[in-house]
């Protein structure tokens, strides 16, 4: 396997990075695409290598992309940091001929939200004149992992995650902007949208469930697969690694999801 970071920047910036991670034999026509989380604010590309390994091990070709982080910047640049990853990522497997036609997203809490956009929307709903070198691959499937389905504001809502959101996004709920709507996911889901993966935690204190089994039924309205598959015992950002007994049973959940593209 080969892992290499490619930046965005000739100057470079840190957070503005992708890891890739390549087998030396790429079996797999679908590849892998992961953002982290961390309430917008933290986390690193480093944070899903351990999933990097091991799916470079069964064949795919799989990336991990940074972005800078709130309060520096807000969430357009965030999106546009993801898109410049993804494109980049493009670009590599152009680069290298492989013959791979797919792309999956996948992140976890903040990365689901980001990685949610990136399989919903073009990078110019967010980004107009965003810079890219390759043709727009969108992606075919996302696995949402302890995400949100939607920033409007509900009740009870977490003090942290309420702070994360409106440091993110630069306003208040108390504003009542329309930034909120423009930032859910469940906003975009239309007759172009991807495929969907949820995987919630039963633990979870952070983004409710019940919004995700409506955008989930949204999707299966449109004719689109969307499966939410509940883990009781799980806590939010549980499924970084593969070696505890609730992320093996996590990846016998999604490995057969990917190998559904592969």
């Amino acid at each position: 396997m080969e892992l290499i970071t490619r930046y965005y920047d000739e100057d470079i910036v840190l957070k503005r990075a992708v890891d890739i991670a390549c087998p030396t034999h790429v079996s797999r026509r679908v590849a892998l695409f992961y953002i982290h989380g961390g309430g917008w604010r933290a986390g690193a590309r480093d944070g899903f290598h351990r999933h990097l390994y091991h799916f470079s091990r069964k064949g795919y070709v799989c990336a991990s992309a940074g972005y800078r982080l709130a309060p520096t910047v807000h969430f357009t640049e965030q999106m546009g940091d993801v898109a410049i990853g993804y494109d980049r990522f493009l670009a590599y497997i152009r680069e290298r001929e492989l013959m791979v036609d797919r792309v999956i997203v996948a992140g976890s809490s903040a990365g689901a939200h980001l990685a949610s956009l990136l399989a919903l929307t073009d990078p110019a709903v967010f980004n107009p004149g965003i810079g890219l070198t390759e043709p727009w691959l969108r992606p075919i499937a996302c696995v949402s992992i302890n995400g949100p389905a939607t920033l409007e504001k509900w009740e009870p809502m977490h003090d942290g995650i309420k702070r994360d959101i409106e440091n993110m996004l630069g306003v208040t709920y108390e504003e009542e902007s329309a930034l909120f709507r423009k930032a859910s996911p469940s906003a975009y889901v239309e007759g172009e949208a991807a495929d969907f993966l949820f995987i919630i935690a039963g633990k979870e204190k952070f983004f409710p469930h019940s919004f995700i089994y409506e955008m989930s039924g949204e999707l299966q309205r449109l004719s689109k697969r969307s499966e939410v598959v509940l883990f009781p015992e799980a806590e939010h950002g549980f499924f970084y690694g593969i070696g505890s007994p609730l992320q093996q049973e996590a990846l016998t959940v999604l490995e057969p999801f990917l190998e559904s593209y592969a």
